[in-house]
């Protein structure tokens, strides 16, 4: 696995990412609401951003997944 911190994600970002892998769908979309004005006004830096990107496809994956098995 690669060093995240190395990659330029701030602690905050690691925060947020480690309650990504917690959310439901409902949490997801209001999550991403604030994000988006996050990043927009400059809050979140491009590679943060990407960051919480791939952990929010993660968890969405994680979801489908426990849909189809029926869980």
């Amino acid at each position: 696995m690669r060093n995240r911190k190395a990659a330029g994600v701030d602690a905050d970002v690691l925060v947020r990412i480690a309650q990504i892998e917690q959310m439901t769908l409902d949490q997801i979309a209001v999550f991403q609401r604030r994000i988006l004005t996050e990043i927009s006004t400059g809050r979140i830096a491009p590679g943060e951003a990407s960051a919480i990107d791939r952990a929010l496809r993660k968890r969405l994956k994680a979801i489908e997944q426990e849909l189809r098995e029926g869980g």
